[in-house]
Protein backbone atom coordinates (compact mmCIF):
# COMPACT_ATOMS: atom_id res chain seq x y z
CA UNK A 1 0.00 0.00 0.00
CA UNK A 2 0.99 3.28 -0.93
CA UNK A 3 2.04 5.20 2.20
CA UNK A 4 1.30 8.97 2.51
CA UNK A 5 3.72 11.20 4.83
CA UNK A 6 2.43 12.30 8.24
CA UNK A 7 3.50 15.71 7.39
CA UNK A 8 1.00 16.07 3.94
CA UNK A 9 -2.05 14.41 6.07
CA UNK A 10 -1.35 17.27 8.46
CA UNK A 11 -1.24 19.74 6.50
CA UNK A 12 -4.72 19.01 4.88
CA UNK A 13 -5.75 18.72 8.11
CA UNK A 14 -4.72 22.50 8.98
CA UNK A 15 -5.49 24.07 5.89
CA UNK A 16 -8.20 26.52 6.03
CA UNK A 17 -8.02 27.91 2.65
CA UNK A 18 -10.61 25.67 0.45
CA UNK A 19 -8.53 25.74 -2.90
CA UNK A 20 -5.60 24.87 -0.49
CA UNK A 21 -7.48 22.04 1.36
CA UNK A 22 -7.86 20.77 -2.21
CA UNK A 23 -4.13 21.54 -3.39
CA UNK A 24 -3.30 18.95 -0.53
CA UNK A 25 -5.62 16.56 -1.81
CA UNK A 26 -4.39 16.81 -5.65
CA UNK A 27 -0.75 15.79 -3.98
CA UNK A 28 -2.43 13.29 -1.96
CA UNK A 29 -4.25 11.10 -5.22
CA UNK A 30 -0.76 12.12 -7.16
CA UNK A 31 1.32 9.96 -4.68
CA UNK A 32 -1.34 6.52 -5.60
CA UNK A 33 0.07 7.60 -9.43
CA UNK A 34 -3.11 9.17 -10.41
CA UNK A 35 -3.15 12.39 -12.69
CA UNK A 36 -6.46 13.94 -11.91
CA UNK A 37 -8.48 14.22 -9.38
CA UNK A 38 -11.62 15.82 -9.34
CA UNK A 39 -14.42 16.45 -6.49
CA UNK A 40 -18.29 17.40 -6.74
CA UNK A 41 -20.32 18.69 -4.21
CA UNK A 42 -23.89 18.00 -3.89
CA UNK A 43 -25.29 20.27 -1.57
CA UNK A 44 -28.22 21.16 0.31
CA UNK A 45 -29.22 24.16 1.55
CA UNK A 46 -32.61 25.24 3.05
CA UNK A 47 -34.40 27.83 1.44
CA UNK A 48 -31.99 27.90 -1.86
CA UNK A 49 -31.87 24.76 -3.40
CA UNK A 50 -29.26 22.32 -4.22
CA UNK A 51 -25.89 23.60 -4.97
CA UNK A 52 -23.76 21.45 -7.33
CA UNK A 53 -19.81 23.02 -6.37
CA UNK A 54 -16.36 21.20 -8.79
CA UNK A 55 -13.21 21.07 -7.64
CA UNK A 56 -10.40 19.76 -10.16
CA UNK A 57 -7.19 19.22 -11.62
CA UNK A 58 -8.86 18.82 -14.71
CA UNK A 59 -7.63 20.57 -18.36
CA UNK A 60 -9.22 23.75 -18.62
CA UNK A 61 -11.08 23.03 -21.97
CA UNK A 62 -11.94 19.93 -20.53
CA UNK A 63 -14.21 21.77 -17.70
CA UNK A 64 -15.39 24.12 -20.23
CA UNK A 65 -16.47 21.47 -22.97
CA UNK A 66 -17.76 19.64 -19.90
CA UNK A 67 -19.86 22.68 -18.81
CA UNK A 68 -20.79 23.77 -22.34
CA UNK A 69 -22.58 20.42 -22.84
CA UNK A 70 -23.77 19.68 -19.81
CA UNK A 71 -22.14 16.45 -19.54
CA UNK A 72 -23.16 16.42 -15.44
CA UNK A 73 -26.87 15.43 -16.92
CA UNK A 74 -25.34 11.88 -18.56
CA UNK A 75 -22.19 11.39 -16.60
CA UNK A 76 -22.91 7.68 -15.12
CA UNK A 77 -20.13 8.24 -12.13
CA UNK A 78 -22.55 11.11 -10.81
CA UNK A 79 -25.99 9.17 -11.27
CA UNK A 80 -24.71 6.18 -9.83
CA UNK A 81 -22.83 8.29 -6.92
CA UNK A 82 -25.98 8.94 -6.02
CA UNK A 83 -26.90 5.42 -5.04
CA UNK A 84 -24.04 3.61 -3.75
CA UNK A 85 -21.06 4.69 -1.80
CA UNK A 86 -18.83 1.54 -2.80
CA UNK A 87 -15.92 2.62 -5.40
CA UNK A 88 -17.03 2.76 -8.58
CA UNK A 89 -14.26 1.55 -11.65
CA UNK A 90 -14.02 3.23 -14.30
CA UNK A 91 -14.62 0.87 -18.04
CA UNK A 92 -16.59 0.94 -21.05
CA UNK A 93 -19.34 -1.42 -19.43
CA UNK A 94 -19.74 1.85 -16.64
CA UNK A 95 -20.28 4.36 -19.98
CA UNK A 96 -21.67 2.18 -22.15
CA UNK A 97 -24.87 4.12 -22.76
CA UNK A 98 -22.46 7.04 -23.42
CA UNK A 99 -19.74 6.20 -25.07
CA UNK A 100 -18.98 9.39 -26.59
CA UNK A 101 -18.69 10.57 -22.72
CA UNK A 102 -16.30 8.21 -22.34
CA UNK A 103 -13.80 9.48 -25.82
CA UNK A 104 -13.87 12.49 -24.45
CA UNK A 105 -12.46 12.42 -21.20
CA UNK A 106 -9.96 9.92 -22.95
CA UNK A 107 -9.33 12.55 -25.10
CA UNK A 108 -8.37 14.77 -22.15
CA UNK A 109 -6.18 12.03 -20.41
CA UNK A 110 -8.59 10.74 -17.98
CA UNK A 111 -8.99 7.20 -18.79
CA UNK A 112 -8.16 4.97 -15.95
CA UNK A 113 -9.46 5.50 -12.59
CA UNK A 114 -12.71 5.17 -9.99
CA UNK A 115 -15.09 7.36 -8.32
CA UNK A 116 -16.39 7.33 -4.28
CA UNK A 117 -19.00 8.81 -3.00
CA UNK A 118 -19.94 9.62 0.63
CA UNK A 119 -23.16 10.60 1.93
CA UNK A 120 -23.81 12.18 5.11
CA UNK A 121 -27.10 12.63 7.51
CA UNK A 122 -28.34 16.28 6.09
CA UNK A 123 -28.33 14.27 2.47
CA UNK A 124 -24.85 15.95 1.40
CA UNK A 125 -22.82 14.40 -0.91
CA UNK A 126 -19.62 14.36 -2.45
CA UNK A 127 -18.25 12.21 -5.60
CA UNK A 128 -14.50 12.05 -5.49
CA UNK A 129 -12.72 10.62 -8.99
CA UNK A 130 -9.49 9.93 -9.46
CA UNK A 131 -8.07 9.11 -13.13
CA UNK A 132 -4.99 8.88 -15.00
CA UNK A 133 -4.42 8.49 -18.95
CA UNK A 134 -2.39 4.90 -18.78
CA UNK A 135 -2.85 1.97 -16.82
CA UNK A 136 -6.19 0.04 -16.38
CA UNK A 137 -6.72 -0.24 -12.36
CA UNK A 138 -6.86 -3.66 -11.38
CA UNK A 139 -8.97 -5.50 -8.95
CA UNK A 140 -5.20 -5.80 -6.77
CA UNK A 141 -4.91 -2.15 -7.12
CA UNK A 142 -8.02 -0.97 -6.05
CA UNK A 143 -8.13 -3.21 -2.58
CA UNK A 144 -4.75 -1.57 -2.41
CA UNK A 145 -5.91 1.67 -2.37
CA UNK A 146 -9.31 2.23 -2.34
CA UNK A 147 -9.34 2.53 1.61
CA UNK A 148 -7.37 5.82 1.00
CA UNK A 149 -9.44 6.97 -1.75
CA UNK A 150 -12.31 7.00 0.75
CA UNK A 151 -10.39 8.59 3.81
CA UNK A 152 -9.55 11.38 1.10
CA UNK A 153 -13.08 12.09 -0.01
CA UNK A 154 -14.42 11.64 3.65
CA UNK A 155 -12.30 14.43 5.17
CA UNK A 156 -12.54 16.80 1.65
CA UNK A 157 -16.76 16.53 1.88
CA UNK A 158 -16.47 17.50 6.01
CA UNK A 159 -13.82 19.96 5.44
CA UNK A 160 -15.45 22.00 2.10
CA UNK A 161 -18.84 21.33 2.74
CA UNK A 162 -18.41 22.38 5.73
CA UNK A 163 -16.99 25.90 3.95
CA UNK A 164 -19.62 26.38 1.37
CA UNK A 165 -22.24 25.69 4.18
CA UNK A 166 -20.77 27.90 6.37
CA UNK A 167 -22.77 31.04 5.29
CA UNK A 168 -26.17 29.27 5.87
CA UNK A 169 -25.88 27.54 9.35
CA UNK A 170 -24.50 28.70 12.05
CA UNK A 171 -21.17 27.74 13.74
CA UNK A 172 -20.83 24.66 15.98
CA UNK A 173 -21.36 25.31 19.69
CA UNK A 174 -18.54 23.60 21.53
CA UNK A 175 -17.62 23.93 24.74
CA UNK A 176 -14.14 24.83 25.98
CA UNK A 177 -13.32 21.09 26.88
CA UNK A 178 -14.45 20.33 23.88
CA UNK A 179 -12.42 22.83 22.38
CA UNK A 180 -9.49 21.68 24.52
CA UNK A 181 -9.83 17.91 22.99
CA UNK A 182 -10.28 18.97 19.76
CA UNK A 183 -6.83 20.89 19.52
CA UNK A 184 -4.70 18.75 21.10
CA UNK A 185 -6.20 15.79 18.66
CA UNK A 186 -5.30 18.20 15.90
CA UNK A 187 -1.95 18.31 16.99
CA UNK A 188 -1.79 14.41 16.35
CA UNK A 189 -2.30 13.13 20.33
CA UNK A 190 -3.98 10.60 20.60
CA UNK A 191 -7.27 10.38 23.34
CA UNK A 192 -4.54 8.43 25.58
CA UNK A 193 -2.34 11.19 25.27
CA UNK A 194 -5.07 14.24 25.67
CA UNK A 195 -6.39 12.12 28.95
CA UNK A 196 -2.90 12.71 30.21
CA UNK A 197 -2.56 16.39 29.27
CA UNK A 198 -5.97 17.42 30.49
CA UNK A 199 -5.83 14.96 33.42
CA UNK A 200 -9.16 13.03 32.24
CA UNK A 201 -9.72 9.17 31.65
CA UNK A 202 -9.70 7.99 27.67
CA UNK A 203 -13.17 7.65 28.11
CA UNK A 204 -14.13 10.77 28.59
CA UNK A 205 -12.05 12.21 26.33
CA UNK A 206 -13.66 10.17 23.85
CA UNK A 207 -16.62 11.02 24.90
CA UNK A 208 -15.73 15.07 24.22
CA UNK A 209 -14.60 12.83 20.83
CA UNK A 210 -17.98 12.07 19.73
CA UNK A 211 -19.43 15.08 20.83
CA UNK A 212 -17.19 17.15 19.06
CA UNK A 213 -18.30 14.53 15.64
CA UNK A 214 -21.81 15.05 15.91
CA UNK A 215 -22.45 18.68 16.22
CA UNK A 216 -19.81 19.12 13.54
CA UNK A 217 -21.68 16.97 11.81
CA UNK A 218 -18.23 15.27 10.44
CA UNK A 219 -17.96 11.52 9.67
CA UNK A 220 -14.87 10.81 12.11
CA UNK A 221 -12.91 12.95 14.00
CA UNK A 222 -10.44 13.87 11.27
CA UNK A 223 -13.31 15.01 9.70
CA UNK A 224 -14.38 17.16 12.72
CA UNK A 225 -10.84 18.56 12.89
CA UNK A 226 -10.85 19.86 9.07
CA UNK A 227 -14.53 21.75 9.91
CA UNK A 228 -12.96 23.39 12.91
CA UNK A 229 -9.74 24.46 11.47
CA UNK A 230 -12.58 25.76 8.79
CA UNK A 231 -14.64 27.26 10.45
CA UNK A 232 -11.57 29.10 12.55
CA UNK A 233 -12.24 27.36 16.03
CA UNK A 234 -8.77 25.81 16.19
Amino acid sequence: MPHWKSEQLQQLLEEQEPQLVFGQAVKLAQALDMEFIGLTLHLHVAARGPLVILYNNYPSAWNARYQAEDFIKIDPTVAKCHSTTLPLVWSDELFHEVPQLREAATAYGMTHGWSQSVHDQQHNESQLSVTRAQGVVSRDELFEKSAQVMWLCNTLHAALSAHHLAKYSPLPQLSERELEVLKWSAAGKTAADVAMILSLSTSTVNFHIRSVISKTNASNKAGAIAIAALRGLL
